[in-house]
Order: C-alpha cells, then sequence, then structure tokens
C-alpha cells in the first residue's frame, strides 16, 4: 500500500486515513462495497439504461459525464475503473433485481405480520401504580391518551400525545409489537412490563400490508441487505 494518497491537491497519509475510516464509521461501507463490486463487475448496461438513471443530472447539464469521470479521477480512480464506476449504480440495482425480486413473493408471506402498520396510543413510565391509575382513569373514558401522556408519559411519544405511526411492527419492541398484532382497534390494553417500563396501549388503526409493486422493491431491498451483511460477514470474518 502506498504511503499517501492524494485527492485533488490535497495528501493524505495512511496513517492519516484509517483513523478517518474508522472515525467517520466508513469501514462498513467500504467492506460492503469490495464484497458488491466482485460480482457487479459482471454485469453490464447500455448508455441508454445509463442515460435513463442519470436522465436528471444530464438534463441540468449535459456535460455531467465528463465532469463525473473527470472527478473519480482527480480522487484516484484508475482510468479502467471510471467506466465501471460510473455504471456500478445502475448494475447494483440490476444485481437486485434479478438475484432478489423473483423471491419477493415468497418472502412477502413469510414476513407480512412484521410488514403490516399499526397505528397506535401509548403511555409508559416506570411508576407501575401510577400507571395503574391511569389505565382505569382511560378505560373509564375520565381521562385520554392526548390529555395523559404529555404530562405522564417517559418515552417520545409524550410530545406527540401519544400517538405513534404508522408504523410497521417489525420495527417496534417484538413485545410490544406482539401486544399490538393482537389488540382490537379501540381497545385499550392493561398495562404490560415491557423493558421495566409499565406500558398501556391502545391500537387506533391497523393498515395490513399489499403486495403491490411497491412492496416488491421494498421486499427485494430487505433481502438484498439481510444477504449482504451475511457476505460480509463471510468474506471478512
Amino acid at each position: 500500500m502506498d504511503s499517501a494518497v492524494t485527492v485533488g491537491k490535497r495528501t493524505i497519509s495512511r496513517d492519516e486515513l484509517l483513523p478517518l475510516l474508522s472515525g467517520y464509521d466508513l469501514w462498513p461501507k467500504l467492506m460492503e462495497g469490495i464484497v458488491l463490486d466482485r460480482l457487479l463487475r459482471f454485469f453490464d448496461c447500455s448508455f441508454q439504461e445509463l442515460e435513463e438513471y442519470y436522465r436528471l443530472q444530464v438534463a441540468a447539464d449535459p456535460e455531467f459525464f465528463e465532469k463525473r469521470k473527470l472527478r473519480m479521477k482527480e480522487q484516484g480512480v484508475g482510468a479502467d475503473d471510471l467506466d465501471f464506476f460510473l455504471k456500478r449504480p445502475v448494475l447494483l440495482e440490476k444485481f437486485k433485481q434479478d438475484k432478489f425480486l423473483p423471491h419477493a413473493e415468497r418472502a412477502f408471506l413469510d414476513m407480512k405480520a412484521g410488514l403490516d402498520r399499526v397505528v397506535f396510543c401509548m403511555i409508559r413510565n416506570r411508576d407501575h401504580e401510577l400507571l395503574r391509575e391511569l389505565f382505569f382513569r382511560l378505560e373509564s373514558g375520565e381521562e385520554s391518551f392526548e390529555n395523559l401522556a404529555p404530562k405522564y408519559s417517559e418515552g417520545r411519544e409524550a410530545f406527540s400525545r401519544g400517538q405513534i405511526g404508522p408504523v410497521e411492527l417489525r420495527l417496534l419492541n417484538p413485545a410490544l409489537a406482539r401486544v399490538l398484532a393482537t389488540g382490537r382497534q379501540g381497545e385499550i390494553k392493561q398495562p404490560v412490563v415491557i423493558d421495566g417500563y409499565g406500558v398501556i396501549t391502545q391500537v387506533v388503526e391497523k393498515i395490513p400490508a399489499r403486495l403491490n409493486d411497491a412492496m416488491r422493491q421494498k421486499i427485494t431491498g430487505l433481502l438484498f441487505e439481510e444477504w449482504l451483511k451475511k457476505e460480509v460477514e463471510t468474506f471478512f470474518y
């Protein structure tokens, strides 16, 4: 490895560069790129596909391709790699569509429960006795989440009057997701303990996931991310 790299008119030493990669958390992205590029070099795309991908940039500047290549060259990209890195976003999308899109429908069936979205109200507090009192006040109709959450909830929902969502169930704490998945719309669930907090919830709306084109692309992306994580682990560790 050279003792220094040149970027534009600046020279950065190896001893300076490595801590920067770590400090800016760039190693994971670099590792992913190394793994991916070994495969993407087997793909290619037409100039028409390239123009379509960069259509907004080309419309704004007809010399976009030439300027992009010049900038990459100034940043240390070799002449043999300029076309590859220019095409890389297109090649990456082709790879995703070829490898993962055919599995999207089956994956949707496996993942659907977690892809369903929910809008819900919540109050959480470490004082379990207080929370039980709040539950009875909510259940009786004496009070509402809108009024109580800003005063008593110890989570981010305090700033949204107790309401959260819509959010996919897979993105929530698993214990909370189970409570919401079994809750009926409008039902105020009895307090449960999650991570030390007493938690009261009420489902406002359930939004079932549907397998449309947008969902297929979303699942394709999720499958790709899962695959890439495993490939990086295998390649480097």
